[in-house]
């Protein structure tokens, strides 16, 4: 069960009908080729050996083809972003130009590598990757506001500045606010790496990583901040997992084994997964404290920055698992102070959760 608004799913197809209903134009349209407007982009795992090999990331993106006009998720054709076929996929299902000189199909595979290359299309990470490198569509297809927009990135921004100061603390100009606000925004953009060399060298990152590891430390905050905001709800979930999740109905012997079975891996996975993320970010803030706050040794969050891009996809892949299964189990037990759920549709449920939280 893949719901609309996870950030393992990214709807187009629906964000388009609503930018269409706003009075979007064409100019304003994600994609240039029409039709791959109405597509599903989902985040799962490679399917075999030689997927996983071919891809630098642990994550894949899937497109999917909707048979119907509603274009959901009942019927159609699906294939990965990394997919050696893709091409000639997109040329079938969605009437992209077969001519690599078209600057429109150029413009859209590029904007399938951005979403392919997300661990999770969380829409501030989207939005932020879409205007980096240069696009800018109608803001419907991104689900958050302004504000809240604004508030990450200043959040971001809070982060950047203490590295700043401290790779540049030479700096004794009469402007040096002005200065290192410019470069607290240059390295928020990420795209002008001479400029910020003074910052790839104290924190030895190796330059030909540089835009990869800075933009990774990025998306870590952001997840950090998410963490942050998510815990009552994580919290509710598991309380609800530990005490609720038994059956309204009285079942045979057998039936009541397998359910327990199943709840005690589905309780082991949420569990693992929300630890590790726990440890991860932890790891994240204390080195930054270390350095930043207690101005002690650089080395641990040197040894963070080194292993960015790698817990960056880490975390996107364990957080959007979590928040998918939350989402599911939401449209189960709804809003209501009662939520416990009759056998079939807790088992139902224990079993979807179960194949999200294992990453299959």
């Amino acid at each position: 069960m893949l719901q609309a608004g996870s950030s393992r799913v990214f709807n187009c197809a629906a964000l388009h009908r609503n930018v269409l209903a706003a009075g979007g134009a064409p100019g304003q349209f994600l994609f240039k080729t029409n039709d791959l407007n109405n597509a599903i982009f989902m985040k799962e795992v490679y399917p075999d050996d030689d997927m996983r090999e071919a891809s630098p990331n642990p994550v894949g993106t899937k497109i999917f083809f909707s048979y119907n006009q509603k274009a959901n998720l009942e019927g159609g054709k699906s294939i990965f972003l990394n997919d050696r076929n893709l091409r000639t996929a997109l040329q079938f299902h969605a009437g992209m130009s077969a001519s690599e000189a078209s600057e429109e199909a150029q413009a859209d595979l590029k904007i399938l590598k951005i979403i392919d290359e997300l661990p999770s299309v969380d829409p501030f990470l989207f939005r932020e990757r879409m205007e980096s490198e240069g696009f800018d569509p109608h803001p419907g297809y991104f689900e958050i506001t302004e504000a809240e927009f604004g508030r990450v990135r200043d959040h971001v921004m809070r982060q950047f500045q203490p590295i700043v100061e401290t790779a540049f603390e030479g700096v004794t100009d009469a402007n040096r606010a002005v200065y290192l606000k410019t470069l607290v925004n240059k390295l928020w953009d990420g795209n002008d790496m001479d400029a910020l060399k003074p910052v790839i060298k104290a924190m030895r990152i190796s330059e030909a990583d540089a835009a990869e590891t800075l933009y990774a430390w990025k998306g870590i905050i952001y997840y950090d901040y998410v963490f942050s905001r998510r815990q009552e709800t994580w919290k509710d979930y598991a309380n609800w997992l530990n005490s609720e999740s038994r059956p309204l109905d009285s079942m045979p012997s057998m039936a009541q084994m397998s359910l327990d079975q199943q709840i005690g891996e589905w309780r082991k996975l949420y569990q693992k997964r929300w630890k590790a993320v726990h440890l991860m970010l932890s790891d994240y803030r204390n080195s930054y404290e270390i350095l930043f706050r207690d101005h002690k040794s650089p080395e641990p969050f040197i040894k963070f920055l080194n292993s960015a891009g790698k817990r960056f996809y880490q975390l996107g892949d364990s957080m959007s698992r979590i928040d998918h299964t939350i989402e599911v189990w939401r449209t189960y037990v709804g809003d209501s102070s009662m939520r416990f759920l009759r056998f079939e549709p807790l088992f139902e449920l224990g079993r979807t959760s179960v194949r999200i939280l294992g990453g299959r």
